[in-house]
């Protein structure tokens, strides 16, 4: 497995996947030493290889945009089977009622539940400066139930005190 010598490079955008040493280089070559060649490096031949690798980034996106879109294809196709499933399975229930042995097996069936809400598929993301493919989802607040108020602490209590 390669590793990636741009792996602490953080300005790499999809925009322009190049880390920004690189691009640094780049520049370089194209201002002050346009006119120099080492061998069969040159100027010319540092563009060609930046084209290719924005090019390749390109496709990437392009290929995780297609990916992703299959996936969110494939978690509808799952949901509505899942849906069907629990349909059929209610009416077996409904069909076995007088058959003991096929209640049972009907029985030992397990479903998942189904969503209330289409489950939904977080993006994986290439992250250019490690050659990777990121799922992390961002991290998601959770609701939280509000403090349970002791009976001392109500203001109906409080507010029964102070009458005469």
């Amino acid at each position: 497995m390669r590793g990636n010598p741009f792996e602490g490079e953080k300005e790499t955008t999809m925009s322009d996947p190049i880390p920004r040493p690189v691009q640094e280089v780049l520049e370089l070559f194209d201002t002050e030493l346009a006119s120099l060649k080492f061998g069969d490096l040159e100027p010319a031949t540092l563009v060609g290889a930046a084209d290719e690798v924005r090019l390749m980034a390109a496709s990437v996106a392009r290929a995780q945009a297609e990916l992703d879109a299959a996936r969110a294809s494939l978690s509808d196709k799952l949901e509505a089977l899942l849906q069907k499933a629990h349909r059929a399975l209610a009416y077996a229930r409904v069909y076995a009622e007088g058959q003991p042995e096929l209640a049972s097996r009907i029985e030992a069936i397990a479903l998942p539940r189904v969503a209330r809400r289409p489950f939904k598929l977080e993006p994986a993301r290439f992250e250019v400066e490690t050659g990777q493919l990121s799922t992390a989802a961002e991290p998601t607040r959770r609701r939280r139930r509000a403090p349970k108020i002791s009976a001392e602490e109500t203001p109906l209590d409080l507010a029964a005190g102070d009458r005469p």
